[in-house]
């Protein structure tokens, strides 16, 4: 009889022991799930930061950019497919932002967030394919509007090498920014399947 109760005991002891181990894991999972979802909002807003300086010199290149070139004399053409083109990327920076503001980490569906981040992250990693060809062509378009109206002028040569210059400088800023975002979303989407295992 005094083994049963010396036995019984020791079963009530591991059971509250389990308990406790059960708890305490409990309230550690939870600790990490309330990280993790701290740690994505924190990134997103650095992309939403990213994405909201591109829509702001999206919009500063379509104002100045427009009015530029149809002060310089360039064709209307020219001036209208230079419009259209920040136009196309401006309103596409756009849909991004927007998309962004539809995640929420707190009380969002965490299947929905993956597709919004994973949509995002293809945006930016096919944008190359689109982005590099269209402006090389649209650079050659400016050199022969350039040489069609100004071939005569001496400053011309700096103006083009000023303009090269400009479109590589710009192009680095671009890639960098475009290079966080698919970082940030990769980073996202890891955290997101980590937090479904933890669940």
């Amino acid at each position: 009889m005094e083994n049963n109760n010396i036995l019984f005991n020791e079963l009530e002891s591991m059971r509250s022991q389990i308990d406790a181990l059960k708890k305490k894991i409990e309230k550690q999972t939870i600790v990490n799930g309330e990280h993790i979802r701290r740690s994505m909002t924190h990134k997103t807003s650095d992309i939403k930061r990213v994405v909201g300086w591109a829509i702001f010199m999206g919009v500063f290149a379509l104002v100045y950019c427009t009015w530029f070139f149809w002060k310089m004399q360039l064709s209307t053409v020219f001036v209208v497919l230079t419009a259209v083109m920040l136009a196309l990327s401006l309103i596409l920076t756009i849909v991004q932002k927007v998309q962004l503001s539809k995640v929420d980490y707190s009380s969002g569906n965490l299947l929905e967030t993956a597709q919004v981040m994973s949509k995002m992250r293809s945006h930016y990693k096919n944008w190359y394919f689109i982005a590099v060809p269209m402006l090389l062509v649209w650079y050659g378009y400016l050199l022969y509007e350039l040489f069609r109206v100004y071939s005569e002028q001496e400053w011309l040569i700096y103006f083009v090498v000023g303009t090269g210059v400009g479109l590589v400088i710009g192009g680095i800023i671009g890639v960098r920014m475009n290079n966080k975002v698919v970082r940030g979303t990769e980073q996202i989407l890891s955290q997101i399947d980590e937090l479904q295992c933890a669940e």
